[in-house]
């Protein structure tokens, strides 16, 4: 079983040619006669008798003008027009109807019998006599059966067939009776009103998704009508599904316009009732060609690698029978080269003392210099602190003097060449810190010691820690002077620790110093009483008589 899925893309008359029910009315002009009509119009000169017993004519070579004729559709003659490939990208071949294939070109004409091909990440763009369009998708193939203009009224007949993969058509709304524009693939028949409507096909699947018209879709077991906003599946052996509504466009305002880093994965807002997201892009609005078409299993926009350039993005949510939705739309800029570097150092969340920093960060190609921006804030709507460029990404120290506090640092791509500069990457924070002030030796006197160190710019005070134990699990003493001296009562005999850092003006803390020992010693043993030692000599000396 195949699909034939017919476009009828108008039913009007004009220059005095009418259609009904396959006929055409055709109103005689002077010197007309049936033979000249059939000379003229039809496949075969000889129909000029079928045509005069048709219409009762008495005398074939007199019928008066005004004289309105019936002719059927079928003894038309039909022209042969040319089918152009208009666009191109990637890679697509042209199989011939002999069986010779060649890679497919940009403005050739496609001949009735060939097939179309088109690779992975890419697609064809294919246009008719009468400007109607069919965009084939990447991974599919087309057969063009027939592009055929009939004699009289000027019909466009065009018969396509599906083999696999996608298409997205646009049929151009005619006035000559009898345009018809066929797809086939395998399930079922679908007689489309209408101009722009889509069809994927599978196995034994058909998918079709109305945007604009009505499309009847029947196979043997059944039928169905498909209006603007509904879709419809159609299996092999299977009635065509009853038409549902397309899934809603998904919100793409959260989208940037400006896309920096690749490939893109951006997030986006859930659409109820969708299992997959397609993200295409296209190099204009009128989608002349697909540049880059990616499935989603999350709803987000994705991108895998695509050159810089000014687009057109399109989302599409994809409900769970494969039927495709409204698609939401908006202009994107990819503006992802020169590739930023990553950064090394200072790592995430870092601390230094250093006045100046060393920054280092990988170098994506050795022809390039880096443009390194300095911030103190997150915000980038905020003016840098600082810029400045560097050959190197190794050791590449800052030229101005930092002020403790917290940063932020990001670095672009530069190509010398062309002075063109990359995105930004990602900024990362590091904080400037002040280093610990070198104590003196402490003072170790009866009753108290005094420890003392330099006063440091930037420092509002200052943080003391003692304790018997390296570590410092259990310190005796913690205490925040914003002096630079202080002084330690009534220590017990024994070893002590001492350390110090600084804290800045922002209230951050350093890294502490190195820790000083000292020893408070056991108190000396008093005198003896000299009195005392008298007392002891007196007895004697009284013995002796003195």
């Amino acid at each position: 079983m195949r699909i034939r899925l017919f476009v009828i893309a108008g039913l009007m008359a004009v220059a005095g040619v009418g259609h009904a029910a396959e006929e055409f009315i055709y109103t005689v002009q002077p010197g007309d006669h049936p033979w000249n009509i059939a000379q003229r119009y039809l496949r075969d000169t000889t129909d000029a008798l079928r045509l005069t017993r048709l219409n009762r004519i008495t005398n074939d070579r007199t019928v008066p003008p005004g004289t309105r004729l019936r002719i059927p559709a079928q003894w038309l003659k039909l022209e042969a027009t040319a089918v152009r490939l208009m666009a191109l990208h990637g890679e697509a071949t042209i199989t011939r109807g002999d069986g010779a294939s060649r890679a497919a070109r940009s403005g050739e004409d496609v001949a009735a019998g060939s097939r179309v091909r088109t690779g992975e990440r890419s697609s064809v763009m294919l246009v008719f006599e009468d400007g109607s369009r069919v965009l084939m998708r990447q991974a599919s193939e087309l057969r063009v059966v027939r592009s055929d203009k009939r004699a009289l009224g000027g019909g466009v007949l065009v018969t396509l067939e599906l083999v696999r993969g996608g298409l997205e058509n646009m049929v151009i709304p005619r006035t000559s009776p009898d345009n018809r524009f066929e797809i086939r693939s395998p399930a079922a028949v679908a007689a489309v009103r209408g101009t722009r409507f889509r069809v994927n096909a599978g196995d034994d699947r058909t998918w079709t998704e109305v945007l604009e018209g009505a499309v009847d879709v029947d196979n043997p077991a059944g039928q169905v009508q498909a209006r603007a906003g509904q879709g419809t599946v159609a299996q092999l052996g299977r009635a065509p599904q009853p038409p549902e509504p397309l899934l809603a466009a998904p919100d793409l305002s959260a989208l940037p316009s400006r896309l920096e880093r690749l490939p893109i994965d951006w997030p986006l807002a859930p659409v109820p009732g969708a299992v997959r997201y397609r993200t295409q892009l296209a190099p204009d609005a009128g989608f002349t060609t697909i540049v880059s078409d990616e499935v989603s299993a999350a709803p987000r926009a994705r991108v895998l690698d695509i050159a810089d350039d000014n687009y057109v993005m399109r989302v599409l949510p994809i409900a769970a029978d494969g039927l495709e939705g409204v698609a939401a739309e908006r202009p994107v800029q990819v503006y992802a080269r020169p590739v930023a570097p990553l950064l090394i150092s200072p790592p995430p969340a870092a601390e230094t003392t250093m006045v100046r920093p060393q920054f280092r960060w990988t170098q994506p190609d050795a022809g390039w210099s880096y443009r390194l921006e300095l911030r103190r804030s997150e915000d980038l709507s905020v003016a840098p602190l600082h810029v400045q460029t560097s050959s190197s990404a190794n050791g590449t120290a800052l030229d101005i003097d930092l002020t403790p506090g917290r940063y932020f640092w990001r670095v672009a791509s530069v190509v010398p060449a062309t002075g063109r500069q990359g995105p930004w990457g990602d900024l990362q924070a590091f904080r400037r810190v002040l280093p610990s002030p070198e104590m003196e030796p402490a003072q170790v006197e009866p009753g108290h010691v005094t420890v003392r160190w330099p006063a440091l710019p930037h420092a509002r005070a200052y943080d003391l820690q003692l304790a018997r134990d390296d570590g410092f699990e259990q310190p005796l003493l913690d205490v925040r002077p914003a002096a630079v001296q202080y002084q330690i009562p009534s220590l017990a005999p024994g070893s002590y620790r001492l350390r110090l850092r600084s804290v800045s003006e922002d209230g951050f803390a350093g890294p502490w110093g190195q820790v000083q020992s000292f020893v408070v010693p056991e108190p000396a043993p008093p005198e003896p009483n000299p009195w005392r030692k008298l007392l002891l000599v007196l007895p004697v000396l009284v013995i002796l008589g003195l």
